[in-house]
Order: structure tokens, then C-alpha cells, then sequence
């Protein structure tokens, strides 16, 4: 039979002597399990009824205890299913809630090793150095989740909602540190500022890079790459936006500078304003091989904003080109034809504060 209050019991509760003396009754058939103890069936309201009342609620119903039963509500259902059945629904809450911790904590790993390995492959980190970020950012990200757990569950949050909160600010936090990590694991060049790539950088050779990243960390400035890896079609775009600028009618090119017939067949094309034409001859008659080493990852540009000095110094290890239109720089180029990497100390000193 399913026994009804007809008032609350417990702490502010009315605590009608019958109402007490049935929870009285119903929680000692619970006695025993979950640290439970066993009380007087004498309808009368103590402390050590409320006591046992939040005992109840939090390790067998699962919730934050307010130390108090009303009628109808989850603590009397409970109370009415007897000590089997919520022992049975104790445990199948306690899968659900370690599956969905499980599930949360790898999801907040997964992230935080997503950013590692995003980071990493537009910084151009070889992937022999990503093993051990991916395991420190494992272990930060576990060790995050862990500690934002405890405090929920200190809290008495439900677990699975405090896995999902848990597992949000973790990520968060470990996708931040997974960039950081990042930036400090490809400055390899021992400064102490830290250097930071942005832009086109996807594609572009490492050691390139590695230069690009110790001029920025010695200066502490960001370097913004405005062009770096191209397929065929946007270098010969590209080709064709600058033709009667800064690339001098294709003058600019070597290749097509000893191979002035086709030098002046892509010239018509771009008088004509026919681009399709042009980029239909590039890949008819070019050889790529020699057009540009954007195509091979071999060649940055950076923006006509960087520093001078920054320009400077990126010459001391990379053949340098300005390439320039009637109204000034257009963009400042940078490729592997003249690298020096590792940087020697005396070409260091070169670079100027």
C-alpha cells in the first residue's frame, strides 16, 4: 500500500505526528543502505529525523537534500518504491552518470587536442612534435575536467549535468593552453618574447616558418602572412590581378623572362581583360615547376604593414623581394633560395631592438 502525507515533514515542515510517523516508518525499511540509521517511529520531528531525511535524498534519490518531504513529491516516491527498486534505479543512475562523465571528459580531451593539432598544422609543426603536446594537453585537459567535477559534485549538482559543465570549461581553458603550447613549442630559438604567425600559413615549409617565428619572437611583433601556399589556379589569379602592377608584365618572373614568347602571349591576355584565357595558356604552356615557389610552399608574403625592421631581418635569412607597383610596395616576398636556419648568433646581432 502507498502511504500519502497529507502535510510536509521536516525541516519547515508542518510535521503532523502521523505525517512524521510514516517517514519515520518508510525510512527504516532503508536502514542499512547508503548510510541510513534507523530512527524512532514515535511521530515526533528531530534532527536526526532531518538529518536522515537529507541523507535519503542525496545517496539514494541523488539530488541536493533540502531535508524536507511534501506530498507528492520525488522523496515520498522514492520512500513508497522501497528499498529494491531504488536500489536497482541507484544503480542504473550511477552507468548513466558514469557514461555521461566518461563521454564529457572525452569530449573535452578531444577539443583540447583538436585546437593542439589545429595550432600545429598552421604553424607548420612537424608532426614528431605533436605527440608530446597531445599528451600534455591530454593530461591538462583530464586533470581540468577532474577539478570542475569535483567542485559540482561538491556542490550537489547532478552529475551528469555537472559532467557537461565540466567538460565545456575544461575544453575551454585546454584549447587556450593547446595554442599557447603551440606558439612556445615552435619558437624553438630559446627568446624569451613570444612569437605569434597569422595568415596564409597552411601549406608553407616548415623552416620557413621556423625563421618567420624566431624574427617574431625576438621582436615580440606578430607576423601576418598575406599569401603562402597556392594551387595552380589562384597563382595564376594571382598572376593575372598583378600583371601591369607590381609583377612588371611578368617581367618579375625569370621563367617567363627567358621564355618571352609566352611572356607575351599571357601579356595580350591580360590587355584583352580575358582572365580565363590567360589561366587557360598558364596551364597549357607554363611550367609550373619555375613560375613561383608559392606552389611548393617555398614562398610567403607579408603584409606592407610589418615593421621595417622586421623586414630587415627576415632578409638576413631569406632571399627578400619587394614587389612593388607605381604607388609603392605591394607586398613584401620571402623564399627558401637564400635560407639560413638555425640562425647563427652573428646574424642575430644583425637584428636590431
Amino acid at each position: 500500500m502507498v502511504a500519502k502525507l497529507s502535510a510536509s515533514v521536516g525541516r519547515k515542515g508542518k510535521n503532523l505526528p502521523e505525517d512524521v510517523k510514516t517517514v519515520q516508518q518508510l525510512l527504516n525499511a532503508f536502514a542499512g543502505q547508503s548510510g541510513i540509521k534507523k530512527v524512532k517511529t514515535d511521530g515526533t520531528p528531530t534532527p536526526v529525523l532531518e538529518k536522515m531525511i537529507g541523507q535519503f535524498q542525496q545517496e539514494v534519490c541523488g539530488f541536493k537534500a533540502d531535508y524536507r518531504i511534501d506530498p507528492g513529491k520525488n522523496t515520498i516516491k522514492k520512500l513508497n518504491a522501497g528499498p529494491a527498486k531504488a536500489k536497482a534505479e541507484q544503480k542504473a543512475k550511477e552507468k548513466q552518470d558514469e557514461k555521461a562523465k566518461e563521454e564529457a571528459k572525452a569530449k573535452a580531451v578531444k577539443a583540447a587536442k583538436d585546437a593542439v593539432m589545429k595550432e600545429a598544422k598552421a604553424k607548420s609543426l612537424d608532426k614528431g612534435g605533436w605527440a608530446a603536446l597531445l599528451e600534455e594537453i591530454e593530461d591538462y585537459a583530464t586533470s581540468l575536467y577532474d577539478s570542475y567535477f569535483a567542485k559540482g559534485e561538491k556542490k550537489g549538482e547532478d552529475a551528469q549535468k555537472a559532467a557537461k559543465q565540466a567538460a565545456e570549461k575544461a575544453a575551454k581553458e585546454a584549447q587556450k593552453k593547446a595554442a599557447e603550447n603551440v606558439i612556445k613549442t615552435v619558437d624553438t630559438g630559446g627568446v624569451q618574447k613570444p612569437g605569434r604567425l597569422t595568415g596564409k600559413t597552411q601549406g608553407v615549409k616548415k623552416k620557413i616558418l621556423d625563421v618567420l617565428m624566431e624574427v617574431s619572437s625576438h621582436y615580440g611583433e606578430t607576423i601576418h602572412v598575406v599569401s603562402g601556399l597556392r594551387d595552380k589556379k589562384g597563382q595564376a589569379s594571382a598572376m593575372y590581378g598583378g600583371w601591369n602592377s607590381h609583377l612588371k608584365h611578368g617581367r618579375i618572373y625569370s621563367y617567363l623572362k627567358s621564355n618571352e614568347e609566352l611572356r607575351l602571349e599571357l601579356d595580350g591576355f591580360v590587355q584583352a581583360k580575358d582572365k580565363k584565357g590567360f589561366i587557360e595558356c598558364m596551364f597549357k604552356k607554363a611550367n609550373w615547376k619555375y613560375i613561383s615557389r608559392h606552389l611548393s610552399g617555398q614562398a610567403v608574403d607579408v603584409t606592407t604593414r610589418t615593421d621595417p625592421k622586421i623586414i630587415k631581418a627576415l632578409s638576413t635569412c631569406l632571399r627578400y623581394l619587394a614587389e612593388r607597383n607605381s604607388e609603392g610596395i605591394k607586398c613584401h616576398h620571402f623564399d627558401n633560395r637564400k635560407l639560413i636556419y638555425p640562425v647563427p648568433d652573428n646574424v642575430k646581432k644583425k637584428w636590431k631592438m
